[in-house]
């Protein structure tokens, strides 16, 4: 009901067919959310959807990162114009040009030579969830920037997602919330590609497993999980020196 009147595009349009999915989220990204970001693109990218996001610090950033390592195409709608001198954060510059050399691009309703003003974050959100088939909320406080991208979503009747986060963090109220709400629930790459009615790509040949060469490597492995874990942790579980400990780790 509110398209833009006209688009700035520096690089490349999204194909007219193409899947495209929107992440957004925080710009105090956690770990966790960095990880989930890492784990779910290439899966994504190697089933053929693309990836819009806001360009900003945080889990948008992390996004369009993880989709250029990964060979994918990815879209930045901005809140200013699209030269470089306008462009927002000044240190995402450089991530800009590889999304445009990687056959995306950046793209604005506004302007060159239009910064990104305060007011103009809640209008760009509303072409993020235009562009795309869904919207992906990977983390979010309970009043964030990505929940406005969420509401422009739901009222041109997109799918919103949701990947549900520990009940001790800030960041996760706006995630969980949504999930109550009726949103995806998003454990891994697979949910979405449900979600859009997208195959996901032939799994390649397992990496192969770590092989430890000697008893202390053994130990440590047996002893690491998915989780972070603090050194003082693996040396009370191993009984081995912590200088032992890090010595391995480090080779």
């Amino acid at each position: 009901h509110d398209p833009p009147a006209v688009l700035f595009v520096r690089g490349s349009l999204p194909k007219p067919h193409e899947t495209l999915l929107s992440v957004v989220g925080s710009r105090s990204m956690t770990s966790y959310g960095e990880r989930v970001i890492d784990e779910m693109i290439p899966m994504l990218v190697a089933a053929g959807v693309g990836i819009v996001s806001g360009l900003a610090l945080g889990c948008d950033g992390r996004a369009h990162h993880a989709c250029v390592e990964s060979r994918g195409r990815t879209w930045g709608v901005l809140a200013g114009g699209c030269d470089w001198e306008s462009l927002s954060p000044s240190r995402h510059r450089h991530l800009a040009s590889r999304m445009i050399a990687g056959g995306g691009g950046v793209v604005s309703e506004f302007p060159i030579g239009t910064p990104s003003l305060k007011n103009h974050f809640p209008v760009r959100n509303r072409i993020i969830a235009g562009m795309t088939r869904a919207t992906l909320v990977v983390e979010a406080a309970e009043k964030s920037g990505s929940l406005i991208t969420v509401r422009s979503a739901l009222d041109q009747n997109r799918d919103v997602l949701a990947v549900p986060g520990p009940i001790t963090s800030p960041l996760s109220l706006g995630p969980n919330r949504l999930i109550r709400q009726g949103a995806h629930v998003i454990t891994c790459a697979k949910d979405v590609l449900e979600v859009l009615g997208v195959e996901p790509a032939e799994e390649g040949e397992a990496r192969a497993p770590i092989e430890p060469m000697n008893a202390s490597e053994a130990a440590i492995l047996s002893a690491l999980k998915r989780e972070p874990k603090h050194v003082d942790d693996l040396a009370r579980e191993t009984l081995l020196p912590t200088s032992l400990i890090l010595q391995t780790l480090t080779s």
